[in-house]
């Protein structure tokens, strides 16, 4: 039986013990070079719309002809849907070119500024309104 004076304590001590979790899931975005845009073509191997973040794989070709496939976080989906995006708007098969953010470690990853598709329509990404000389 638990004493009243220390019910309290106790009632306080779940409830930040249930809300670290919330805590330890948010991460910083300082693994993106926010000073750097380069831009990828290639087409869509993977759609990843999973919380917290969505993903896409792309296939390229590199200087030498070789296929690269490229990582690219484009935000939570509740996100993506207040920019403009659908779960179906990007789909396996898809011909894009990517404005990207890159990784600063030199992986072949980024986060998405802007996706154009071979029709010429663009989506935004979550990374499209941080000003180049950010995070420097």
């Amino acid at each position: 039986m638990i004493h009243r004076p220390l019910a309290p304590a106790v009632v306080a001590a779940v409830g930040l013990l249930a809300a670290a979790p919330a805590g330890w899931a948010h991460h910083s975005t300082a693994e993106f070079d926010y000073g750097k845009t380069i831009d990828v073509e290639g087409v869509v191997k993977e759609v990843q719309w999973t919380n917290p973040h969505s993903y896409l794989q792309i296939l390229s070709k590199g200087p030498d002809g070789a296929t690269i496939q490229w990582g690219v976080e484009i935000g939570a989906p509740a996100i993506n849907v207040r920019l403009g995006w659908r779960k179906d708007s990007v789909k396996v098969g898809d011909k894009v070119t990517l404005t990207m953010a890159p990784a600063r470690d030199g992986r072949n990853f980024g986060t998405l500024r802007v996706i154009t598709f071979e029709d010429g329509h663009k989506l935004s990404g979550v990374a499209a309104n941080i000003k180049l000389n950010a995070g420097q």
